[in-house]
């Protein structure tokens, strides 16, 4: 197993080592949904808004460009 191959299964078990616990506590803004939905300003519009939901769009569709693409973009 290359050194990558094991980063990133360990990347995976801690990304659900703190969404797990998370999802299931009643704490509001814990989960890595609801830090996007309030980092993009997703429900409610405060300053800046347009801004940050533009760059949610254009991240979004540029990474889901480059995994369809095989890495051509």
């Amino acid at each position: 197993m290359s050194p990558y191959v094991f980063a990133w299964i360990l990347w995976i078990l801690m990304f659900f080592a703190i969404e797990l616990p998370a999802v299931f506590n009643r704490q509001r803004g814990d989960t890595l949904s609801e830090l996007v939905w309030n980092v993009f300003a997703i429900r409610g519009k405060p300053i800046g808004w347009q801004l940050r939901r533009l760059a949610l769009l254009v991240g979004l569709a540029w990474l889901v460009t480059h995994l369809l693409s095989g890495g051509l973009v």
